[in-house]
This record gives structure tokens, sequence and C-alpha cells, in this order.
């Protein structure tokens, strides 16, 4: 196995160690409403974003396939990452909502295993795809228009 797949894999398998912990400790939906129409709002831009993404295209690890295009449609056109922010719209309301030290952890874990996922994927695909450069300047990571 090479550096990038053992990379790509370590980061794939840190991020399924925190949400199965997060999810095995208490209910998958937060009770207060506010934090629940967060996560229902997490859920659709998952969806959106895999819908979009098409089926050639997706993948759990950052690695970036031979045949993959580069999609700058759906939330892509505000977000870069629209699946990794999902996950966080899905994860942190359940934190706050059913809060525990573990739980917690688990969700910062997974917060900067998500990061450097984030980073360690943007710079493959800067060199997968020339337009790359150009897409990251007029998108946000995460939350547009602000991050």
């Amino acid at each position: 196995m090479g550096k990038d797949k053992f990379i790509a894999y370590t980061l794939v398998a840190i991020q399924v160690v925190c949400l199965v912990l997060i999810l095995v400790t208490g209910w998958p939906l937060a009770d207060y409403i506010p934090l629940l129409i967060v996560q229902i709002g997490g859920g659709m831009l998952g969806i959106w974003a895999i819908i979009i993404m098409g089926r050639k295209n997706i993948n759990v690890t950052p690695l970036v396939k031979q045949d993959a295009h580069l999609v700058i449609n759906g939330p892509y056109a505000f977000i870069r990452h629209p699946m990794y922010s999902a996950v966080l719209l899905t994860v942190w309301p359940l934190i706050i909502d059913q809060y525990s030290l573990l739980r917690l952890a688990a969700a910062l874990i997974l917060t900067i295993d998500l990061i450097m996922k984030m980073l360690y994927e943007e710079n493959l695909l800067r060199k997968h795809f020339a337009g790359y450069e150009i897409y990251m300047s007029r998108t946000k990571r995460l939350i547009p228009y602000v991050i």
C-alpha cells in the first residue's frame, strides 16, 4: 500500500470510528427541535451533494479517481466540501443535545480528522484538475461566504 492510500484509509478509519462511537452512545436524532432542524438540513445537504456528485465520482476516501470529473454545480457551486459540511451539521447537534465527554471527544476528533482529510483531498485535487485553483478562489470550503 502506497503512502497516499495509507493516509487516505487512516483518515477514513478515524472518521468511521468517531461516527460509530457518537451513534452508539446516544439517540441518533436531536430532541431539541432547532437542533433537529439543523440535523435534517445537514442530511438534506449530504443527499443533494451525493446526487450531484454522481455515482462515478463518489469516493469515501480523499483519493481522486482516475476518471473523475470536477463537479462545480449544485452545492459545489458554493462550497467545495458539502459532504463534510453535512457530516458536521448532523453530528454537532447530537453533541449539543445529548452531551457527554466521550461524545464531545469523538466529535472533536472527527472534526479535526475531517479538516485534515479536506486539506489532503484539496492537495490531491489541485494536482489532478488544472482548474481546481480557480474553483477554490470562487468557493469556500465548508460554509458559503464564510469559510
